[in-house]
């Protein structure tokens, strides 16, 4: 997820990366264990619990609006950020055989956890779209801005396609319903587990590469650029990033709220799937850029203290998100406990979780996550 180095070219990590980083996982932790219980088949906020509960429908509604569809794009952000930032004061052919290293191990670790682990795996996504953008990073501004645009225009196809898809009338739309096939809570043997973890996962790696994959790309250009321009720390930026978060957040947080809360009462209804998922498709994104900018301008630079306090957590992302999806198949897989917990709870469950890595990463500030430590190893 990022460039676990202690150092970069010489000079200490910038804390605000790393706080972002920190943040943003917390939204893909809360996603993932709400989904967990009833994927793959399930809505991907799972299915309220208890029934009809005003608890589920608050948690669900809040989860929607302020967390989904904000943490993957923040964190593919970061991800060129991150780059650039670890390129300083290396060599040309240093920093390429660096990082096709790097992306060479996340792509290992990302088909190793997304055919054992949670098929929703974001590292095999981020390894194979970012495999040709470190050269591209680092290209004169006139051919890097020409590739934005056509990284922007490619992007914008991507959503309109997916857009398009949910507009088509299902195939087979009328006929009668049939139950659902087991999901991942069913399944009592660990090799049926795995063979339906992987089918889904090479599944949903396909259509992600496909639709996902090129909004991934710009959101990693967007972040190299803004680590060339020095865009979140530099104190010249620091007015137009709270213009953005002044003008743009409050309007995109009421609706992204609005559309929480029609996740929570209508999620379920597959009537509505479609128009939930176009809203998301438009919304979500726009969201995830006003929190990155609100962030940077509330941090000062990065300087603010409680930035500095959430960084260390966000040089151990890997480990924590690993080690979510394996709490995940411990609480709630057929080869697990099975448990299906309250709504609220398997989200307090998720945000414990977060809160015990965020304190452990601050009381020991030099240790490194055993799989950041792999990840840095030459």
């Amino acid at each position: 997820m990022s460039e676990e180095l202690r150092r970069v070219g010489g000079s200490p990590r910038e804390p605000l990366p790393d706080a972002l980083r920190a943040l943003a996982l917390l939204a893909v932790l809360l996603v993932n264990a709400l989904g967990y219980p009833d994927a793959p088949h399930g809505p991907s906020l799972g299915i309220a619990r208890p029934d009809g509960a005003l608890s589920a429908s608050i948690t669900q509604a809040v989860v929607a609006g302020l967390l989904q569809g904000k943490g993957y794009p923040i964190l593919a952000f970061l991800f060129g950020l991150s780059m650039v930032l670890a390129a300083r004061g290396r060599a040309r052919e240093q920093r390429r055989m660096r990082g096709v290293q790097r992306r060479r191990r996340l792509l290992s670790l990302g088909v190793a956890h997304g055919v054992f682990v949670y098929f929703g795996d974001i590292l095999t996504l981020y390894a194979l779209v970012g495999r040709r953008l470190h050269e591209r990073l680092h290209q004169p501004w006139r051919p890097l801005r020409r590739h934005l645009r056509r990284a922007l225009a490619v992007a914008v196809l991507a959503k309109l396609a997916f857009i398009a898809l949910h507009l088509v009338p299902t195939l087979g739309q009328g006929l009668p319903a049939l139950p659902p096939p087991p999901g991942l809570a069913a399944v009592d043997s660990p090799g049926a587990f795995v063979a339906l973890n992987a089918r889904t996962y090479l599944v949903w790696l396909f259509g992600s590469l496909l639709f996902a994959g090129p909004v991934v790309y710009l959101c990693m250009l967007a972040g190299g650029i803004a680590g060339r321009l020095r865009l979140l720390t530099h104190r010249r930026w620091r007015a137009a990033l709270g213009r953005v978060a002044r003008r743009a957040g409050p309007p995109l947080l009421a609706a992204n709220l609005a559309l929480g809360v029609a996740i929570a009462r209508h999620g379920n209804d597959p009537d509505a799937a479609p128009a939930l998922a176009i809203a998301g498709e438009l919304l979500y994104l726009p969201l995830a850029a006003a929190i990155v900018a609100a962030v940077a301008h509330a941090s000062s630079g990065g300087r603010a203290g409680w930035c500095r306090a959430l960084a260390p957590l966000g040089q151990r992302s890997l480990t924590l998100y690993i080690g979510h999806g394996l709490l995940c198949i411990a609480l709630y897989a057929g080869i697990g406990l099975a448990l299906q917990p309250a709504t609220w709870l398997a989200a307090t469950l998720a945000a414990l979780l977060w809160l015990l890595a965020l304190g452990l990463a601050q009381r020991w500030p030099q240790v490194q996550g055993p799989l950041e430590r792999w990840m840095a190893r030459p």
